[in-house]
């Protein structure tokens, strides 16, 4: 039986969980170990391993799911570390429609493998800085996020919703932070 549907090219797996929650500082430790582990198994081809997302903020409410961001000088060796990261258990999803990114799950876990300094780098990094240092920012933006779970819970297609609706607050917090779109 699938757990997956597929919308605009991103595969959405149903095990993930949707639900927002307080921060737990487990989510570090997490990180922490399987930071350990993509090291370990392709760390010779990376040139930095992130905690990325909401979980990656104390303090912050979020989905618990660990986001880590690769970062790699290119993908010329993208082929090499698609099997050891299958290897592992991580499934491979390709760019699923972003420029620049490869991405990579398994339950609990997404990987975003990145080139250093484009774009999606960029405004992950910016974003989640000025979150760190904005208290009233960081508030609202977990307020919006229980209000788009309790919106969307149910539905088919919850978490690509979710993540549409919070374009726009992510967009504004990157306006005001000094991004400028490549």
């Amino acid at each position: 039986m699938s757990h997956s549907i597929s919308a605009g090219g991103l595969e959405i797996d149903h095990r993930d969980p949707f639900e927002v929650i307080d921060y737990d500082p487990a989510w570090a430790d997490m990180f922490s170990n399987e930071r350990d582990l993509i090291a370990n198994t392709i760390g010779e081809y990376t040139m930095d391993i992130e905690h990325v997302g909401s979980t990656s903020i104390p303090g912050l409410a979020a989905k618990p799911i660990i986001d880590i961001q690769v970062v790699v000088e290119d993908f010329s060796n993208l082929t090499q570390c698609v099997k050891a990261m299958q290897n592992i258990g991580y499934r491979y999803k390709g760019t699923t429609g972003i420029e620049g990114r490869e991405y990579f799950k398994r339950p609990l876990f997404h990987v975003h493998m990145v080139q250093v300094g484009n774009d999606e780098y960029t405004r992950k990094r910016l974003f989640l800085a000025y979150l760190r240092t904005h208290d009233d920012v960081r508030q609202e933006y977990a307020e919006l996020k229980r209000r788009l779970v309790a919106k969307w819970a149910g539905y088919p297609n919850a978490h690509l919703e979710y993540n549409s609706d919070k374009t726009e607050f992510i967009m504004g917090v990157l306006a005001r932070a000094g991004y400028e779109s490549k």
